[in-house]
């Protein structure tokens, strides 16, 4: 049998190939760094590299192997991890130049996880400023382009992540997620990720925040990405067998799905539009003609059902969340002037830097109100659940824009149908699973008339993370959508 191609590969069958010994780790590490050496200028995806330890662990896992010793689920497997997970062999610089030089004296816990199960993690890759934008670049690595094309944006923060997925430097990846960050990235990139559902996976070792933090963000979440729905699964019981998981519930266990659904018993609500966030009609087309498709293979498809509440009060409660997250990051100078901008009574109140400002700087009692409004988001949508498996929606209204970093975040815009559109619409389609802490899978559709990836994500009920895993790859298999290289892998 020949090996792998490492240009099309998924995870699942790499360990497949290793575990028959049709590859050796060394030779799916070298092959991994070829990549590198011949994209990477390109797409600067990967930022840091151990390549002297890979090399010494990949040979010691062919020797193990050969052995006959117990392996783990991902044994001899290399592969990169998102430069926001602290590592004790690679510096952690999270996209700040205060990092730069920051060694960890211990793995964050996913990392220390994949190394449990056997991966060799040996490379970082790129992210926003403290994983804080939909585009990645930053003073230390600077800017990381799409494999698709090189004028645009891999997404964020993840963005580095999901490139390297696309161009074979890794077929296995760990992102985060608060503001569409794994799923972004993974539409933009034509690759798969999951935004797991809130406090299934330990994020402690993370940066943001703190070095050394115990605890989470009130919205941040940890999942991996991979070039398939089988990826997604197979590095999720790698996460989830562990103590961090739930919370720390011992002996608590997600949810399997065990039996693969058939297209026809699916239910599936469609939202494939918003006046919140319009989306492009290339990115709307795919949808809905993805809807159309599944509705003929025999799937219920509902394209009006929506949670009871507004989705500009859905909205209004996601963002007031989310800027209060981020409070404890804010330094002191900045802190204070944003204090003094909220409490300003003459400021205009539906002013996007004021808003920011009271949201940040919300009270306890603000902050209390704000999740009683979330309480009531999670009852509609659980009401939602009852009538469909998964809802169907945009990760975000465009397929990958040109670069725009130049510009403030505030004044940024992409193209929807020939007008400017806000940077910030992207958060619209975010917050629809995140902020009632929902599991939502992003699995590729098909490509824009100029070859540019789209995906869609599919939310579905609190811990029901493997279901829809399950549900994304009997959706991938009726539409005919698996993994595909850039052209830029062949070129």
């Amino acid at each position: 049998m020949s090996s792998p191609d490492l240009a099309t590969a998924t995870t699942v069958q790499l360990i497949r190939a290793l575990e028959r010994r049709e590859v050796s780790s060394v030779e799916l590490l070298e092959g991994m760094l070829a990549n590198i050496e011949r994209m990477n200028p390109a797409v600067n995806a990967v930022v840091a590299t151990d390549l002297e330890r890979a090399r010494a662990e990949a040979t010691a896992a062919d020797n193990s192997r050969a052995a006959g010793e117990k392996c783990g689920p991902l044994h001899g497997l290399p592969m990169t991890i998102k430069d926001c997970y602290e590592t004790l062999d690679l510096v952690t610089a999270a996209g700040d130049p205060q990092h730069a030089d920051h060694l960890a004296d211990r793995d964050a816990d996913v990392v220390r996880l994949l190394r449990r199960a056997g991966a060799i993690v040996w490379a970082k890759t790129n992210v926003p400023y403290m994983a804080g934008d939909h585009q990645t670049y930053n003073d230390v690595y600077g800017v990381t382009n799409n494999p698709w094309d090189l004028t645009r944006t891999a997404g964020g923060s993840s963005g580095g992540a999901a490139a390297a997925v696309a161009c074979g430097f890794t077929t296995a990846e760990v992102g985060s997620d608060i503001g569409n960050s794994i799923r972004q990235p993974a539409s933009l990139n034509g690759v798969f990720g999951i935004k797991t559902t809130h406090g299934l996976v330990s994020g402690r070792g993370h940066i943001p925040g703190p070095s050394g933090s115990l605890t989470s963000s009130d919205l941040g979440v940890f999942g991996p990405l991979g070039r398939s729905c089988g990826d997604l699964r197979l590095l999720l019981e790698v996460l989830t067998n562990s103590v961090t998981a739930f919370g720390g519930i011992p002996g608590a266990e997600l949810p399997r799905f065990e039996q693969q659904p058939d297209i026809a018993d699916l239910r599936i609500g469609v939202w494939s539009d918003d006046e919140m966030a319009p989306v492009d009609n290339s990115v709307k087309d795919l949808i809905e003609a993805a809807a159309s498709r599944l509705a003929t293979e025999g799937a219920r498809v509902d394209p009006e059902l929506r949670p009871s509440i507004a989705s500009a009060d859905l909205h209004r409660t996601y963002m007031r969340l989310l800027n209060s997250t981020l409070s404890p990051g804010i330094p002191g100078a900045m802190w204070e002037s944003l204090v003094a901008k909220a409490g300003d009574s003459d400021a205009v109140v539906d002013d996007d830097g004021v808003m920011f400002a009271r949201d940040t700087t919300l009270s306890h009692r603000g902050w209390l109100s704000a999740n009683e409004q979330r309480a009531h988001a999670q009852r509609a949508w659980a009401d939602v659940f009852d009538k469909v498996d998964v809802v169907m929606a945009p990760v975000l209204p465009v397929a990958a824009f040109p670069h725009d970093i130049e510009r403030p975040y505030g004044k940024r815009t992409f193209s929807v149908n020939g007008a400017d559109a806000p940077y910030r619409g992207i958060l619209f389609w975010a917050g629809l699973a995140t902020m009632p802490h929902l599991p939502s899978v992003a699995i590729p559709i098909g490509h824009t008339d100029d070859g540019l990836p789209v995906g869609v994500q599919l939310i579905g009920p609190k811990w029901s993370d493997h279901k829809i895993i399950s549900i994304g790859e009997e959706i991938s298999s009726v539409l005919g959508q698996r993994f595909a290289p850039p052209p830029l892998v062949d070129a």
